[in-house]
């Protein structure tokens, strides 16, 4: 840790140095983290303990909930963003993990359910947020034609057709592009960790591979749950915006 930390602060001294206006938001960061991260693993200790399903599934939704937020900051000005990201990460989550459940991928136990809805949660999250910022620059720079459309006849979501491909392809590169380039280009962190950890490289890209193709799945899911749920409402708060 102290050889980390001492890595990390090389990079916080070159943003200082450099003044990149980014040196206080590493450290808030760093600290952030750190802190997160003790109080993760002194909850999770306390729950693989208790055995409890039900606990699982409390600590996923609540998981969910605390991920809206950031969705929300990042769709800001757009009605509703919390509950539309809380929204389509429930129902990427909900599907993925209950197939995996099923087929036997994961099992009920804390240390098997919540790494795995944390994974997915976590990009969910990402991708929708990303979603989001990208649906809002996209009516905003496209506000008039719109509002044209919806002026000749149009509704909501036909005049909101076209830009909803668009808005889910930019926001899925991040994670195509990383499924096209896994193995190739670089190794993955479950890859990394299983082969420290002793597990015979086969093994660890198989597993890779199961959690990179969830992923993808998740992700498309809730992407494409928050577009269509997020187009009207972002074309209700431009069609206010221009009244006003």
């Amino acid at each position: 840790m102290a050889g980390v930390a001492g890595l990390f602060g090389s990079a916080w001294a070159l943003s200082a140095w450099q003044k990149l206006g980014i040196s206080r938001d590493l450290g808030w960061s760093a600290l952030r983290a750190t802190v997160q991260l003790g109080l993760m693993g002194l909850v999770l200790g306390w729950l693989f303990r208790q055995q409890s399903p039900a606990l699982l599934v409390l600590f996923l939704l609540f998981m969910i909930l605390a991920a809206g937020r950031f969705n929300r900051q990042r769709g800001a000005g757009i009605p509703h963003a919390y509950w539309i990201g809380v929204a389509s990460i429930f129902a990427a989550t909900f599907l993925t993990l209950g197939w995996m459940l099923m087929s036997g991928l994961v099992t009920w136990k804390g240390e098997s359910l919540v790494p795995v809805g944390g994974m997915v949660i976590g990009n969910a999250m990402n991708a929708v947020s990303l979603a989001l910022n990208r649906l809002r620059s996209e009516v905003d720079q496209r506000e008039d034609m719109l509002l044209a459309m919806l002026a000749l006849g149009a509704n909501e979501r036909q005049a909101m057709r076209q830009l909803y491909a668009m808005v889910v392809r930019s926001s899925l590169i991040p994670t195509i592009d990383s499924l096209k380039s896994v193995g190739m280009i670089h190794i993955p962190g479950i890859t990394a960790g299983m082969i420290l950890a002793g597990m015979p490289p086969l093994s660890a890209v198989s597993m890779q591979l199961v959690v990179m193709l969830m992923l993808t799945a998740a992700v498309s899911l809730s992407v494409a749950s928050a577009v269509l749920l997020a187009g009207p409402q972002a074309l209700r708060f431009a069609g206010r915006q221009e009244a006003g």
